[in-house]
């Protein structure tokens, strides 16, 4: 089995053996997963990522965005479409997966109303969604000495849920 881990700043590292565990138990509900997939961290701080599951478990989150700048500097792989997320909550914990249907790229300067729609209702306002994003992005950007422009490629990735612990 192949795993990717894809964590932002702040959250806490998932436990190896409680995502094993989380894992088994999703891939006997949902036997079509296959062995790999990526693991995620949602969310700016434990209030955030629990409003985002929330959101994802609502269906009202229907996609989540990466840079593929910080995936290449981090040695993650390109996620395709059918590629199982698993997120974890802030604490770490698996709460839920989803599969990603398709991929789309674009540039944070292209971004508008059809793509910020996608994300989770308290921001899916391009006024919102924009400024927070910038300050996230520079955060995780700064450490590879780049910042989020207008011309940073960024992958846009609908997904289905399918499964959902939640907290």
């Amino acid at each position: 089995m192949t795993r990717t881990l894809v964590i932002g700043d702040g959250p806490k590292l998932p436990n190896d053996s409680d995502l094993d565990a989380f894992w088994a138990e999703v891939s006997a509900v949902v036997p079509d997963l296959g062995e790999d997939h990526q693991v995620r961290s949602i969310g700016i701080d434990e209030e955030t990522t629990g409003m985002i599951l929330e959101f994802i478990n609502a269906r009202t989150k229907i996609a989540t965005f990466s840079l593929p700048w910080v995936m290449a500097a981090e040695g993650h792989p390109e996620t395709v479409p059918g590629t199982p997320i698993i997120l974890t909550g802030y604490d770490g914990s698996p709460q839920a997966v989803v599969r990603i249907t398709k991929t789309r790229e674009t540039t944070f300067g292209e971004i508008g109303p059809a793509e910020t729609g996608l994300d989770g209702p308290p921001v899916q306002d391009i006024d919102v969604w924009v400024p927070l994003h910038r300050e996230y992005w520079n955060g995780l950007l700064a450490p590879y000495g780049k910042s989020c422009t207008d011309d940073m490629p960024v992958i846009i990735e609908p997904f289905d849920v399918v499964y959902f612990k939640g907290a």
